[in-house]
């Protein structure tokens, strides 16, 4: 077992996938695990790409809640796959370094959450905060996750890659 597919089964063991498959219900349970609610914001691609998020979506930590932005413009099943891919930074551990929490926020922030005061956010984290490793990371855990919702509903649900298990 690779180290990738034993993260990816401890992530979903710890928040099982709903079966059958919901977002919503997902979200919930992450939520729940981690004890902050996740809340959902549309933004226009060009404000997000000038964030530096030219996959589409940002995962904004606050002290007490999550805050997940997507395009606005994303399919249905393009959105569930960028919000599925900052859950996977979530679950994965990503974002919790200290250099990951003193990165400056950006400052068109305010344009796309006008709502948000700077002083609640503990970190914003988009495609180039990540690296090469955890960006891979989430988005096999987005992609294993949108193929596990999409098949036939069984007793358990969990990762096996590579044809592995059951």
């Amino acid at each position: 077992m690779t180290s990738m597919e034993a993260r990816f089964g401890d992530a979903t063991r710890t928040v099982p996938l709903p079966n059958p498959w919901n977002l919503a219900a997902y979200l919930a349970a992450v939520a729940a695990h981690r004890g902050r609610s996740i809340s959902l914001h549309t933004a226009p691609k060009p404000l997000l790409n000038e964030i530096g998020c030219g996959g589409g979506g940002l995962w904004v930590a606050r002290k007490h809640d999550d805050i997940i932005v997507y395009d606005v413009d994303a399919t249905d099943r393009n959105a569930d796959h960028i919000i599925l891919h900052e859950v996977g930074h979530m679950l994965l551990g990503h974002g919790t370094t200290e250099s990951d929490r003193s990165a400056p926020v950006p400052p068109s922030l305010g344009l796309l959450l006008p709502s948000v005061s700077p002083q609640s956010i503990e970190h914003v984290l988009g495609r180039t905060e990540f690296g090469v490793d955890r960006e891979r990371e989430a988005e096999v855990f987005a992609d294993m996750t949108m193929v596990y919702a999409t098949l036939p509903q069984r007793r358990s649900r969990s990762f096996r890659l590579f044809g592995r298990g059951k």
